[in-house]
């Protein structure tokens, strides 16, 4: 198994293109990138964003900012090739760096490419049967999904380094397209990390305030539906009513409209799940929770999870959710093996209303285990996606601790080394 060594510089001063549509810390993809950069610019890196729209406020004298503007009008396809071109010819304009960094935004010339997205075959993999009936007739028939699909491919052939937010992520894209495999492509699992908003002690104390409530509540964090699981756990909260639990449901970033309406009334929940919409005060909405439902079908990695985690919140998680891999089922969270079961999910839910020995313990080791998940390691593994294609650019070998790409995330599968090392040998080769 390869890892990452801890590092506090990458060296002589590097100059970073991170390559992104939108500049800001709202939203997964965007958060990541935004943290990420911050630690970069501790690290003797000057970081040149190219993106779409600036909403961020960081401010450094290693900072710089290009934006481009994307023509307006026409479907998703032309909207996605837009962007392309706009992207790549900004890119080309700003200058020569030592690394070009997309965050999953089509362009040409990434180095090094982080995939935020499944693939557009994962929800053939993962969903219902007419989910995936479906999905596949979309792969082929819909213009969007095949240009997306195009330029996932474009960005896996031309980067020299790959990095996946979770190995579940890698897993997808190395299946979905063949050639990656037979290349050997280098690649880094470099999990989101999640800073510590609170102290662990107030941490806890949220925790015994939550659970001293008279009704208990669940709390669900995310902006799909079916995608996210919603659909199971509804499912599953009407199989609670049917047991006579008392019980509630808050759903966060979501707004209520006409059909959520209708489907709460005839699944008979209307008075058990409340829409919260868009919450700017999330330690608020976790502190009237005891538990973080997240029953997601395609979910990449999952900060929301881990973000309640340090909150004392006890996760309930599908095992497909990347943030699985840094969590163990019966320690410091639940993990349900079919994220489709809303009868399996049910019983879950009840484990933790029923017992509050169990509930406790894996809210204390959750506080734990989410003070371990770190943007830190985070940027870590990421600089040693650049010193590899920095040493392939020079035509140097990197050393031995530039070689341990693939990042060993607390509770993630395990990878075999000789694999990644031979990409990396073909990789200096083909230089």
């Amino acid at each position: 198994m390869l890892d990452v060594e801890p590092q506090t510089s990458v060296g002589p001063r590097i100059r970073i293109a991170m390559v992104m549509r939108q500049f800001s810390t709202a939203g997964g993809l965007e958060l990541y990138a935004h943290k990420l950069i911050e630690r970069l610019l501790e690290q003797n890196v000057h970081v040149t964003v190219v993106c779409e729209k600036n909403e961020s406020a960081l401010q450094s004298a290693d900072l710089a900012v290009v934006q481009f503007k994307v023509k307006k009008g026409g479907n998703k396809s032309e909207r996605l090739q837009n962007l392309y071109d706009a992207a790549s010819a900004a890119l080309k304009n700003a200058g020569a760096f030592d690394v070009v960094h997309s965050q999953h935004c089509p362009v040409d010339g990434a180095d090094v490419v982080t995939f935020h997205n499944h693939t557009t075959s994962r929800l053939s993999i993962v969903g219902l049967d007419w989910e995936r009936v479906l999905n596949d007739c979309k792969r082929v028939l819909v213009p969007a999904y095949r240009l997306r699909n195009h330029f996932d491919e474009l960005l896996c052939r031309k980067a020299t380094c790959l990095v996946f937010p979770a190995d579940v992520m890698q897993k997808d894209f190395y299946e979905a397209f063949p050639f990656l495999k037979v290349q050997n492509k280098p690649h880094v699992i470099a999990h989101p990390g999640a800073d510590l908003a609170v102290e662990t002690s107030a941490v806890r104390g949220i925790a015994r305030e939550s659970t001293a409530s008279s009704t208990f509540n669940f709390l669900f964090v995310g902006r799909g539906f079916r995608k996210k699981g919603l659909d199971v756990l509804l499912e599953a909260c009407k199989i609670l009513k049917s047991r006579e639990r008392d019980f509630r449901l808050s759903i966060a970033g979501l707004n209520e409209k006409f059909a959520d309406r209708l489907r709460l009334g005839r699944l008979g929940l209307k008075e058990s799940v409340c829409y919260l919409g868009f919450c700017k005060n999330m330690d608020e909405v976790y502190g009237r929770s005891q538990v973080l439902v997240l029953p997601s079908r395609v979910e990449p990695f999952g900060m929301a999870p881990v973000q309640a985690m340090q909150r004392g919140l006890v996760p309930i998680v599908s095992r497909v959710c990347g943030v699985a891999e840094v969590l163990k089922s019966g320690h410091d969270s639940l993990l349900l093996e079919n994220h489709l079961s809303a009868a399996e999910l049910a019983n879950c839910m009840e484990r933790l209303m029923d017992d509050d020995i169990l509930r406790d313990r894996l809210s204390r080791n959750a506080v734990e285990t989410a003070r371990a998940v770190s943007w830190d390691v985070t940027a870590e593994r990421t600089l040693a996606a650049y010193k590899l294609v920095r040493s392939l650019k020079c035509g140097t070998a990197p050393g031995a601790a530039d070689e341990r790409l693939l990042a060993e995330g607390k509770g993630s599968r395990q990878y075999e080394s000789e694999t990644a090392l031979e990409g990396l040998r073909q990789a200096r080769e083909a230089k």
